[in-house]
């Protein structure tokens, strides 16, 4: 069996579809960088008039660190692109404790192989696998921009599909927040199951018998 994990909302509790689960990483980033956090928010992940800058790192059609040398001047920050990767990043990376304590019990399982299937730009999917030790934990990493896709095209899903060799009879179970990106995995043969907590992988009835 293949199982496949979400970053954000997910393996990551911070940003989560539902507003009420959100722990945001840039709550201090004025007192801590002195950057406009509204500024940031308007110009990097919304865009100004136009599609958010963010979206096409996303799908790997621009590089982060030339997206960010352009915007961050306009928000007060003043320091390197490279450094405020780094803060971001740092700050982003709250593992949720429940979800992978499963994923740990997974991990020594017969028959079972682990993946993440995350939308990522390149340098915050680097930082995923190696420096917060995914690796350790998932046997392989798909994300948007590597694809070329983003999670809310079944482009993406199918991509999936062929790089595994999947059957059409296996559904892999797939665990996100958002139930359109559900939707959509399940409508390219994927078991999908929309995850507010750790409780939704632990009760899916596929995995009950694992704990």
């Amino acid at each position: 069996m293949r199982l496949f994990f979400d970053v954000d909302g997910v393996l990551i509790d911070g940003w989560h579809v539902r507003p009420e689960l959100r722990k945001p990483w840039d709550v201090t980033i004025e007192a801590d960088l002195g950057v406009d956090r509204v500024a940031l928010q308007r110009q990097l992940f919304a865009g100004e008039g136009g599609p958010a800058p963010m979206a096409d790192c996303i799908t790997g059609r621009r590089d982060l660190a030339d997206v960010l040398a352009e915007v961050l001047p306009r928000t007060g920050y003043r320091g390197s692109v490279s450094d405020f990767m780094r803060y971001w990043f740092e700050k982003d990376s709250n593992l949720n404790a429940a979800v992978f304590s499963l994923v740990k019990r997974l991990r020594t399982a017969d028959d079972i192989q682990l993946f993440v299937a995350t939308g990522q730009e390149h340098h915050r999917a680097r930082y995923l696998w190696e420096d917060l030790k995914f690796s350790e934990h998932f046997d392989g990493l798909f994300y948007s921009a590597d694809i070329g896709f983003g999670k809310k095209d079944r482009r993406f899903f199918e991509t999936i599909n062929e790089r595994l060799g999947l059957e059409p009879d296996e559904r892999p179970l797939f665990f996100d927040d958002q139930k359109d990106i559900c939707d959509i995995a399940a409508a390219c043969g994927w078991d999908a199951t929309e995850v507010t907590s750790a409780d939704d992988i632990r009760n899916h009835p596929r995995l009950t018998s694992l704990w």
